[in-house]
């Protein structure tokens, strides 16, 4: 079952989390492209929360091309490799309408 895509805007902090169905796994790496497909973060170690549960912490930049972002999660346990894909979303800013 797929998750509903997440929406989030340029410039905050975007977790991306990843339960793994086997305890134990060697490396759990997060690979995450623009919507042009240009790497923003290649093979980074995710963050172990739990024997099954990792996490990363994306920080995007308002400079950041806004569209559909692609993650692949990466998770090697004994000689075998599985690799899991999520999507999410980067809008602009809304505009607050203020002028100076």
């Amino acid at each position: 079952m797929k998750e509903a895509k997440q929406t989030f805007f340029l410039g905050t902090a975007v977790k991306i989390t990843s339960v793994i169905n086997v305890a134990g796994c060697s490396s759990v790496k997060v690979t995450i492209y623009d919507p042009g497909y240009a790497k923003k973060v290649d093979a980074a170690n995710m963050t172990g929360e739990t024997s099954t549960v990792y996490s990363y912490v994306y920080q995007s930049s308002t400079s950041d091309n806004y569209g559909d972002y692609i993650v692949h999660i990466d998770a090697a346990y004994g000689g075998y490799t599985g690799r899991t894909e999520v999507i999410f979303t980067l809008d602009p800013l809304p505009s607050t309408g203020i002028t100076s």
